[in-house]
């Protein structure tokens, strides 16, 4: 996915890219009765695999659907609302992505428009990027926030961290170098890293084309948020590497097994979580 590029004015492509990836992002909410959802607590991306399409997001985030939740949930980007009930869903073992599988029985009921293509190819070094932007919906000190007009995109940098140990599989970590908060929410870095977390925000890396023409940037997804820094610094991010084989290995499943017969993974991952 590649995007023009004005290195005379920054931020103002920023601000275009972050418009242009916004309605790929989605806030989950659990379902309540007469139409009435809950307040959000994480958030997935849009995605678009091998002509299928997915919601991916942290494990954290899809075992508080499954568990808390029992998939009652919705997934809304501004007035769109998709109901997730019944999906099918995974997250594979010793690796904190998840991804929901949307059917085409249930696409042609709830049409989808935006979805971030998955690149085939190898990820380049995160340390390379000009830019990262983590875009999602923020949940507020473990509490759920209140509603969000639309996600909010924070313009970070990716870090290395050789003392930290984590039980994500090559994590990003991924650090504010600035007060560049692209949302239509009054929010800045002070509040964002006191009171916000992102679950399950994508962070999207942006890389200078080295072709012919150099102004453009070219966008990866590098991962999805899995927890917050403790010094409040920065969020650790899940590495998308083993995205595209976790991927094929679910969609052979999903043809295996057929669409009629989900799994038990909220019983599975409540088992493993307690």
């Amino acid at each position: 996915m590649e995007f023009l590029f004005d290195l005379d004015d920054p931020l103002q492509c920023l601000e275009h890219i972050y418009q242009f990836l916004s309605p790929m992002v989605v806030a989950f909410h659990p379902k309540k009765s007469a139409g009435r959802t809950g307040p959000c607590f994480g958030s997935g991306l849009l995605l678009s695999y091998r002509g299928e399409k997915f919601i991916v997001t942290s494990e954290a985030v899809l075992s508080a659907a499954c568990v808390n939740h029992g998939q009652n949930v919705v997934a809304s980007n501004g007035a769109q609302q998709w109901p997730l009930l019944q999906l099918r869903c995974a997250s594979p073992q010793h690796l904190d992505l998840a991804a929901i599988h949307l059917p085409a029985d249930w696409l042609a009921r709830h049409p989808v428009e935006n979805c971030f293509e998955l690149d085939y190819g190898t990820l380049p070094d995160p340390m390379a990027s000009a830019f990262t932007l983590l875009l999602g919906y923020p949940v507020s000190n473990g509490r759920p926030a209140g509603q969000l007009n639309s996600a909010i995109g924070v313009v970070s940098r990716p870090y290395s961290s050789n003392t930290r140990r984590n039980q994500v599989v090559q994590p990003l970590f991924v650090e504010f170098d600035s007060r560049d908060i692209l949302s239509r929410c009054r929010l800045d870095k002070s509040t964002l890293q006191a009171f916000y977390q992102l679950g399950g925000a994508p962070a999207i890396s942006l890389y200078h084309s080295f072709q012919q023409d150099s102004n453009r940037l070219t966008a990866y997804l590098q991962g999805v948020v899995v927890e917050w820094d403790h010094a409040r610094i920065g969020a650790t991010v899940t590495s998308s590497a083993l995205l595209s084989g976790f991927l094929d290995s679910f969609l052979l499943r999903l043809r295996q097994d057929g669409e009629a017969a989900p799994p038990e993974l909220a019983e599975l991952l409540a088992r493993f979580r307690h």
